[in-house]
């Protein structure tokens, strides 16, 4: 009868461990998408304060005199995109 207690008890602890593993490899997978997800949206406020930079710059050559260099490719883009819609 001990024995059969013993191993009752082994396959409880068994199942329990199992569970808390689960709930421990949700929990971080969940953390590793928030991550993911900030990193994301940080990169596209990079890529914003990229281009404003660029933008600055540009205004700054045009301001000289001067034409950007990609200022004419983003132009004919932008005429694409216009001619388009």
């Amino acid at each position: 009868m001990d024995i059969k207690a013993k191993l009752e008890r082994s396959r409880q602890s068994a199942r329990e461990c199992r569970a808390r593993k689960k709930l421990r490899y949700q929990y971080l997978e969940e953390l590793v998408n928030d991550r993911e997800k900030a990193v994301f949206a940080l990169r596209k406020e990079l890529e914003k304060v990229s281009y404003l930079f660029q933008y600055r710059c540009w205004n700054k050559e045009i301001d000289e005199g001067r034409v950007p260099d990609g200022f004419e490719v983003l132009l004919e883009e932008f005429g694409t995109i216009k001619q388009e819609l």
